[in-house]
C-alpha cells in the first residue's frame, strides 16, 4: 500500500542526492571568481571531489560531462535490483521525515 508522502516532493535540503544546495554553488562561482582558491581548495571547503567543483565553475566541462553521460549512459544504468533498492530506501526515508512532520507538501505558487 503507497504511504501518503509518495506524492510529496522534497524540499532541496531534505533531497540526499544532492551534494550542494544553490547557494553552495554560487558562493563557490564567487569564490572561485576571485582566484584566490583552488578548486581543490573550494572542493575540500565544501566537501565534495574536485570534479563537482569545476562542473560547477566551468559550464563547458560540465556540458562535455552532460554529453558523455547522454551518449553512454547504459554504463551508468542500474540494475533492477539496484533500482528498486534504491526507491524501496528513498519511500522509507520519506515516509519517515512525513511521520515526523518534516515533510509538508509543497503549496505552488504561480
Amino acid at each position: 500500500m503507497p504511504y501518503k508522502s509518495d506524492k510529496i516532493a522534497l524540499s532541496p535540503e531534505q533531497d540526499r542526492r544532492r551534494k550542494l544546495l544553490d547557494d553552495d554553488k554560487e558562493a563557490i562561482r564567487i569564490l572561485y571568481a576571485t582566484g584566490k582558491y583552488s578548486l581543490q581548495t573550494l572542493a575540500n571547503d565544501f566537501g565534495v571531489s574536485k570534479k563537482t567543483v569545476l562542473l560547477i565553475v566551468n559550464a563547458d566541462s560540465a556540458k562535455r560531462s552532460r554529453e558523455y553521460h547522454k551518449e553512454h549512459w547504459r554504463e551508468f544504468k542500474q540494475t533492477k535490483e539496484e533500482h528498486a533498492a534504491a526507491v524501496r530506501k528513498t519511500r522509507k526515508y520519506k515516509h519517515q521525515l512525513y511521520v515526523n512532520g518534516e515533510l509538508k507538501p509543497v503549496l505552488e505558487t504561480d
